[in-house]
């Protein structure tokens, strides 16, 4: 199994980024089995389709 916790939003313009901040007390706080992986997403869009190709399952966290 594969998976993928995607955090996206914009911290630099009004986007709270709440999604870009969940990745990151995710990969900080917590020991995650190796099968999940958790990325920072930012506001690439298209580019990330390379990064969820292959998972089983997709969390995408936005607000």
């Amino acid at each position: 199994m594969r998976i993928l916790v995607l955090g996206v939003g914009n911290i630099l313009l009004t986007d709270e980024a709440i999604g870009v901040h969940i990745a990151e007390a995710l990969a900080e706080r917590y020991i995650l089995p190796d099968y999940v992986d958790v990325m920072d997403g930012g506001t690439a869009g298209m580019e990330l389709l390379d990064s969820m190709a292959g998972r089983d399952h997709l969390i995408i966290t936005d607000a």
